[in-house]
C-alpha cells in the first residue's frame, strides 16, 4: 500500500496533536523534535556558466517523531525555486526492538550472520536473534528482491525476479569469543515476471542459492586470537537448466543435497578467510590468509571481490612506555586462480607507521606505504606494450609543536608528503610516470577567554607530469600561497563570526595564474531555539588558461527554529 505525501502530513499532524495531549510531567508517550529553516540569497558569475540561480530561496524542515518502544519516524521536506522534495520512512520501514537477550526484526532490515552468508543484504520480512547465556540462535525470512519488469514507460529497465529466502544461525559463546554455524537458502520465483525481454541485455534467468558456513572469533590463553570465516556456496544461475546427479562422498552433498536441485548451471565454490594473532603489552603480531574462488556468490550479500588469494602479516610495537609506537604490514595478493584468464595480476602492499610523542606539546608521525602491481601471462602471452608493472610509493611526515598557557594557545604544524608512481615497463614509463610533493606549514592561535582565534597556512604543491619532451616549463605544475582565517564571538558569544581568505598562485605549462577565494560567515542566536545566519563567498580565478578565467559572488541569509 502506497502512502501519499498528503497522508504522511496528516499523520505527522495527528502525532503532533497526540504529543501535545500526552505531554505531561513524567508521562511522555510521544516526543517530536526537529527544525525549520528559511533562506534567501543572491548569485552572480562572469566568465563561466552559472552554477546556481540568481536569487535562490526556499524552505526546508525535518521532523522526527519518537514513539514508545524506541521507534523513530523521520520526515524531511525541501521547498524552493531550486527544487522540491519530501522524504518519509514508510517506503522502507522496519524495527528491531530488543528486550534483554532477545531481538526481533520486522519490516525492512539489514542483518549480518557472517561475511560469506548473510552479510547486510536488505530484506522485507521477519526474524529473531536470541542470546540466552552463551547460546546464539538467529533466523530471518523474507523477500530479498522485488519483482520488476520493463514497461512502456520504462522500456530500458533490466527485469528482476522476486527473490525470497531464509537464513539460520546456531552458535555458542559471547560477542567477542564465539563459534557460529550459518546457513542461507534463497531462490527466485519463476512466475513473478512475464514477457520476453526487448533486448539481449535485459535477459535474466531465475537463480537459487544455498550457502553453509562457519564464523568464529576465539580468544585462547588471553593472548592468542583466532578468526575464521568460511563458506561453501551452491549457486544455480538458471533454475530452468537440466537437472544432474549429485552423488558422491562430499559431506555437504549428503547433508544439504535435499535442499537444492543440482543442474547444469549449478556451481559449487568456496570462500575462506582466517587470521591468527598474538597480543601483549609490548605489541601484537597477526597473520592473515584469504581465498575466494572465482565466481563465488551469495544471495545474502550485494558484492565482494572474488577470484583472489592473499597472504598478509601485520605487527605493532609499543616503546618508551607508550610514548612511541611502530606498526607495519606486508601482503601479497593474486588472482586467476582457475588459470582461465588471459593474464594474471599480482599485488604487493606494504606499510610502515611510526608515532613518537616524547612530550604532550611535541610529537611527530611518519608513514610509508608501497603498492606494487604486476602481470604475468595466463592462457595467452602478454604483449610488452600492454603489460602492467607499476609501483606506487607514498611517504608523509607530520610534526606538531604546542605552546599552551592560561590565556593563549599556540600550535605549529609542518606536514610534508611525497607520492611517486614508477612504471617498471620501459615501453610505457614515459606516458605514465609522475610524482607529487606537498608541503604545509600551519600556525593556529586561540585566545581561551575571549574566544578569538586565528590561523595561517602556507602551502606548496608540485607535480611532475609525464612528458615526451621534458623541460623545466612543461613537466612541472606548481601551486603555492597563503590561507588566513579568523573567528570571534560577540555579545556574550551569542554572535559568532568567521572569515577566511586564500591566494593561490599556480604555474602550469609555462603560464602563471592565480585563484583568490574569500568567505565570511556570521550567526546570531535570537532566542534559545532561534538563529539568524549570514554568509558571503567570492571566487576569482585567473589561472592563465582562458577557459578557467571567471569570478563568482554569492550571499545567503537564513533563519532557523528548532523544537
Amino acid at each position: 500500500m502506497r502512502i501519499t505525501i498528503y497522508q504522511c502530513l496528516l499523520m505527522a499532524l495527528w502525532l503532533a496533536q497526540a504529543h501535545a495531549q500526552e505531554e505531561k510531567p513524567g508521562n511522555r508517550m510521544v516526543t517530536i523534535s526537529g527544525g525549520i529553516n528559511a533562506y534567501a540569497g543572491f548569485y552572480t558569475s562572469h566568465g563561466t556558466a552559472a552554477r546556481n540561480q540568481a536569487s535562490p530561496f526556499g524552505l526546508s524542515g525535518a521532523v522526527t517523531v519518537n514513539l514508545p518502544g524506541g521507534l523513530s519516524l523521520p520526515f524531511s521536506a525541501v521547498l524552493g525555486n531550486q527544487g522540491s522534495s519530501f522524504r518519509q520512512p514508510f517506503n522502507q520501514f522496519g524495527v528491531s526492538p530488543t528486550y534483554k537477550w532477545a531481538t526481533v526484526h520486522a519490516g525492512y532490515r539489514n542483518v549480518s550472520f557472517s561475511p560469506f552468508t548473510l552479510s547486510g543484504h536488505t530484506f522485507l520480512g521477519a526474524g529473531a536473534e536470541l542470546n540466552p547465556g552463551k547460546l546464539r540462535v538467529g533466523a530471518v525470512y523474507g523477500r530479498f528482491n522485488k519483482a520488476a519488469s520493463s514497461t512502456i514507460a520504462d522500456p530500458n529497465l533490466i527485469p528482476s525476479f522476486k527473490r525470497t529466502g531464509y537464513a539460520v544461525k546456531l552458535g555458542y559463546g559471547k560477542a567477542n569469543n564465539y563459534i557460529d554455524l550459518v546457513m542461507l537458502r534463497a531462490q527466485d520465483d519463476t512466475t513473478s515476471i512475464a514477457g520476453v525481454p526487448a533486448t539481449p541485455e535485459q535477459n535474466v534467468t531465475p537463480a537459487e542459492n544455498l550457502v553453509v558456513g562457519i564464523t568464529s572469533r576465539l580468544m585462547l590463553l588471553k593472548h592468542f586470537l583466532v578468526e575464521v570465516d568460511a563458506a561453501a556456496s551452491s549457486y544455480t544461475r538458471d533454475m530452468r537448466a537440466t537437472e544432474v546427479s549429485a552423488e558422491g562422498k562430499n559431506p555437504l552433498t549428503k547433508i544439504f543435497g535435499k535442499l537444492i536441485t543440482p543442474r547444469l548451471s549449478t556451481q559449487l565454490t568456496q570462500a575462506t578467510q582466517a587470521a591468527v594473532g598474538y597480543q601483549a603489552k609490548w605489541g601484537s603480531v597477526k597473520l592473515q590468509y584469504k581465498r575466494i574462488d572465482p565466481n563465488f556468490q551469495t544471495m545474502g550479500a550485494y558484492y565482494f571481490q572474488s577470484d583472489i588469494e592473499s597472504y598478509a602479516v601485520a605487527t605493532s610495537l609499543n616503546l618508551l612506555k607508550g610514548k612511541a609506537r611502530i606498526s607495519g604490514s606486508y601482503g601479497r595478493q593474486f588472482d586467476n586462480l582457475a588459470n582461465n584468464k588471459n593474464a594474471g595480476t599480482g599485488r604487493s602492499i606494504g606499510s610502515l607507521m611510526m608515532s613518537i610523542n616524547p612530550d604532550p606539546t611535541f610529537g611527530f608521525d611518519v608513514s610509508l606505504s608501497n603498492y606494487g602491481l604486476s602481470q604475468k601471462s595466463g592462457i595467452r602471452p602478454l604483449i610488452d606494450t600492454l603489460r602492467i608493472a607499476q609501483n606506487n610509493l607514498s611517504a608523509t611526515v607530520n610534526t606538531r609543536y604546542s605552546i599552551l598557557n592560561t590565556d593563549l594557545s599556540h600550535v605549529l604544524t609542518l606536514t610534508a608528503t611525497h607520492q611517486q608512481l614508477s612504471d617498471l615497463n620501459e615501453r610505457t614509463a614515459a606516458q605514465t610516470e609522475n610524482n607529487n610533493q606537498n608541503l604545509n606549514l600551519g600556525y593556529f592561535l586561540q585566545h581561551n577567554r575571549s574566544g578569538f582565534g586565528a590561523n595561517l597556512m602556507l602551502s606548496y604543491t608540485q607535480s611532475g607530469l609525464p612528458s615526451t619532451i621534458p623541460t623545466e616549463e612543461n613537466d612541472k605544475v606548481k601551486f603555492y600561497g597563503p590561507t588566513l582565517g579568523m573567528n570571534y564571538s560577540f555579545f556574550k558569544r551569542k554572535m559568532s563570526t568567521s572569515a577566511n581568505a586564500s591566494y593561490l598562485v599556480n604555474k602550469q605549462f609555462g603560464v602563471t595564474g592565480k585563484v583568490m577565494t574569500v568567505s565570511a560567515n556570521a550567526g546570531y542566536q535570537i532566542a534559545k531555539k532561534q538563529t539568524l545566519n549570514l554568509s558571503f563567498g567570492y571566487v576569482n580565478s585567473d589561472t592563465g588558461i582562458q577557459t578557467e578565467k571567471f569570478n563568482e559572488l554569492r550571499g545567503n541569509i537564513g533563519y532557523g527554529i528548532s523544537f
